[in-house]
């Protein structure tokens, strides 16, 4: 008898975006569907996946996001040069975690199942590719942040 599994849908994704980011960086953010006006610069991720199906998850945020992301995680202030320094990294750890939530939630515990490395780096655009659905939420300062899944 094989596992029932979670339709990768818009749900499931903005789910684990919003625990991920409460849970790991103390951030807390709501659904939105609003078109998304990125500003000349966001953290642009991606980390690739194997299982029974292998796919890619992409994760864009507006640069305060990941500067207050990196704030979080490291028990410092926004504008300590710290955190500033440490967004991109603390965008990477961020869609790690994201990353493990997805695979064992949609595939099961009963297959096995890789995640690649985080790719993130600082971009004047979001990283782009196909995208089987997506979430999007915005922080308690109406900054976005996107998450995609592109599934094989």
């Amino acid at each position: 008898m094989s596992e029932a599994r979670p339709e990768a849908d818009v749900e499931l994704l903005t789910d684990i975006l919003g625990t991920v980011l409460q849970e790991s960086a103390f951030m807390f953010v709501e659904p939105d569907q609003e078109p998304v006006e990125w500003a000349p610069q966001v953290f642009a991720a991606t980390l690739a996946f194997e299982s029974v199906r292998g796919g890619t998850l992409r994760l864009t945020a507006a640069l305060p996001v990941g500067v207050a992301l990196a704030a979080n995680m490291l028990g410092t202030d926004p504008t300590d040069p710290e955190a500033i320094e440490n967004g991109r990294a603390a965008i990477s750890e961020i869609l790690n975690v994201i990353g493990g939530a997805f695979v064992t939630r949609y595939f099961g515990t009963k297959v096995p199942s890789q995640l690649g490395l985080p790719q993130a780096l600082l971009s004047s655009k979001p990283a782009t590719g196909r995208s089987t659905c997506s979430a999007l939420v915005r922080s308690e300062t109406g900054d976005p942040v996107l998450l995609e899944l592109d599934m094989e």
